[in-house]
């Protein structure tokens, strides 16, 4: 029966006030009075001989649960006739519903230590045998100690995942906006439930709204409001990491607590896999991608001259060549060959999980980047917070013409899940980014891929609804390779409306404050911004041919980039640390990426991958990953075959993300 405080239960625990209410039974605050400490009881009143029997078992378990995000059950008991009790830690502080009702919606960047720390503890208890879900995971049941840190505490629902075909028979919390689907009725609940139920905290602490009820959602009666339309102001990273964490089909969740603290820490904007002691329960899940190779020597290429796209068939052969003679040196030192990629049904190589040290065929490195911080091994004694492959959520745009005219397409950065976004009557490419991941700028019409596109203009593709506006242009006069500016307020693009001359220009989006930043004899295109959003890197013919030239965004004089006697230096794009542009260069009729060093004298450029197989593929068209890790480009080793690919900066892994036969290019990796 309910306990009133002054109650002294099991002859030690004196009961204080009521903490909580519920249908089976009550939480309260009470005195251990051996201890003189004050403690939780929580109670369960369901009382048949079943019920204590579970009871018994699982309280014994989480008697043993030990984590600094978690409260200790320090007893458990049965009055008979009356009740089951668990006391645990009584944790002071504020819990999430309260501060929610007194404060309002809290910034992301504040709520993800708290909800990193309660993935950890989740990830924990799931990792116990048999693993444990806690099943009522919700505002009120997560609070903030006044030194900051967050606890998830009720363990009173918490249930073992046994080898059956359902849960273990008890209780079940039914918490609506925070339960998933299967948590009502008969249905089984395993770890991804949490996984729900932690995504509906996460939503409602963004936006101080409950979530749609799951099984209205899965019956079709309502759909979930997107987190943005409730709160503009959450980036749109991490509304994708919270919506898919509240998908009412389990297998369509986050299938694990360290996947989804993954997408968290993506979305957080962090440039670098978080390498981090704080969270030992999360799994150190980085993926890689397929067909890794390590290559290469320190030298820098010394012959450069144009461009050109027709096909390397001799240049394949000798990648050929040379990988199946790395695969026999291999095989006869012992040691096995880095395997073939595995195709999807989409077209792109599965992810085989981490690959760690040099691949035995090509036992060399080389990396682009004068002091290389590799990802691709985690620091010692240090445990490693998985995020997506180059940062960002890990998805990257690009256009193909597999389906006729050229589209815009979207793809995970391994290769999978490719889905067509656009379907312009005139073809579409050359997607562009906005800063904060929710739009593309891109180029129509597009009916190839071109240096130039007479006639064009850009428009603004918004992710969230698919919706498009097209930006203020001169009629004929073609406008393209659009590129967002850091601070997401202008664009700087390449026009014809020069008297058909290409002349770089920037302007605010809605066309205002338009600035020439070109002279009337130069032909200049390929605008890339530096991160402070002052000056850009522009292929100019300023010094004759193709070189690269810094100019300053209000159009003062430039001063050269690129050196050397090449005439081809196009496409740059400026890494995120503003250190490096990485660009492609024409090296004996094959196009190659180079990286030019900001702070060097003469901007001193060092080839990319110059030794060993990767040294004869052509790239084109390259783009830094949002952690600067990796570059993604397009690429053709065949000869023909125009496919999209990655590369790390210590090139010890390359992979082909598409095979499709059509033509794929203008790569872009999502922010």
């Amino acid at each position: 029966m309910p306990l009133t405080p002054g109650n002294t239960l099991h002859e030690r625990y004196r009961i204080e006030s009521i903490l909580g209410q519920g249908g089976m039974g009550a939480v309260y605050r009470a005195i251990d009075i051996n201890l003189g400490v004050p403690v939780a009881v929580k109670e369960n009143l369901f009382t048949t001989e079943e019920y204590a029997r579970q009871f018994r078992r699982e309280a014994t378990i989480l008697a043993g649960v030990r984590h600094p995000h978690l409260p200790r059950v320090t007893d458990h008991f049965v009055v008979e006739n009356e009740g089951q009790y668990l006391v645990m830690d009584f944790i002071l502080g504020e819990d999430l519903r309260q501060m929610l009702e007194h404060g309002g919606p809290i910034p992301e960047q504040r709520l993800l230590p708290w909800f990193l720390q309660i993935c950890d503890a989740l990830a924990y208890l799931h990792s116990r045998r048999p693993p444990i879900v806690h099943r009522d995971v919700k505002p009120g049941n997560i609070k903030i100690t006044p030194d900051g840190r967050a606890m998830l505490v009720d363990f009173g629902l918490a249930k073992l995942v046994e080898d059956s075909a359902s849960t273990t028979i008890g209780a079940k919390a039914m918490t609506p906006g925070f339960s998933p689907p299967e948590q009502y009725g008969t249905g089984r609940t395993d770890t991804r439930s949490d996984v729900y139920s932690l995504g509906a905290t996460l939503y409602a602490a963004l936006t101080v709204a409950i979530p749609e009820d799951a099984v209205e959602r899965m019956l079709g009666r309502a759909r979930l409001t997107p987190i943005q339309k409730r709160n503009s102001r959450v980036s749109t990273s991490m509304a994708r990491a919270v919506e898919k964490a509240l998908e009412v089909k389990p297998e369509d969740r986050y299938p694990t607590m360290s996947a989804f603290a993954a997408a968290l820490g993506a979305a957080s904007g962090a440039t670098q896999p978080a390498f981090s002691p704080n969270y030992p329960h999360l799994e150190r899940t980085v993926p890689v991608p397929a067909r890794p190779l390590a290559v290469g020597t320190d030298e820098l290429a010394p012959l450069e001259v144009k461009r050109r796209r027709w096909p390397y068939f001799v240049v394949g052969g000798v990648a050929l060549v040379l990988v199946i003679i790395g695969s026999i040196l291999a095989l006869g030192d012992g040691r096995a060959a880095s395997p073939p990629p595995q195709s999807t049904a989409s077209g792109g190589p599965l992810n085989p999980g981490v690959v760690a040290g040099t691949p035995a065929a090509f036992p060399t490195q080389n990396g682009f980047l004068p002091t290389p911080a590799s990802t691709d091994a985690p620091a010692p004694g240090a445990a490693l917070l998985a995020t997506p492959v180059g940062g960002g959520v890990g998805e990257i745009a690009f256009a193909s013409a597999r389906a006729g005219l050229p589209q815009l397409y979207l793809m995970n950065a391994d290769g999978t899940d490719v889905r067509q976004l656009t379907n312009a009557n005139e073809g579409a490419c050359q997607p562009a980014w906005s800063p904060d991941g929710a739009r593309l700028m891109y180029t129509t019409p597009c009916r190839a891929n071109q240096e130039s596109y007479p006639g064009s203009g850009i428009v603004i593709l918004d992710l969230a609804d698919l919706t498009t506006r097209a930006l203020p242009a001169i009629a004929g006069g073609g406008d393209f390779d659009a590129a967002w500016s850091p601070d997401g307020k202008r664009l700087a693009f390449t026009s014809l409306r020069e008297k058909e001359r290409p002349h770089v220009f920037v302007m605010n989006l809605d066309g205002t404050d338009l600035t020439v930043l070109s002279g009337p004899l130069a032909y200049e295109a390929q605008p890339a911004w530096s991160p402070t959003g002052s000056q850009l890197v522009i292929s100019s013919n300023r010094a004759g041919g193709s070189r690269l030239f810094l100019v300053a965004d209000t159009g003062a004089d430039g001063q050269r980039f690129s050196w050397g006697e090449s005439d081809g230096d196009s496409y740059p794009d400026w890494s995120r640390d503003g250190q490096s542009v990485v660009f492609e260069r024409s090296v004996d009729g094959v196009a190659r990426l180079f990286v030019g060093l900001y702070g060097a004298p003469d901007r001193a450029s060092r080839a990319v991958c110059p030794g060993g197989p990767l040294a004869v593929f052509p790239m084109a068209e390259p783009r830094w990953s949002p952690d600067g890790g990796w570059l993604v480009f397009e690429t053709w080793p065949d000869g023909k075959n125009h496919n999209i690919a990655i590369l790390s900066e210590s090139c010890s892994n390359y992979a082909e993300l598409t095979t499709d036969p059509a033509l794929d290019f203008d790569p872009a990796w999502r922010p």
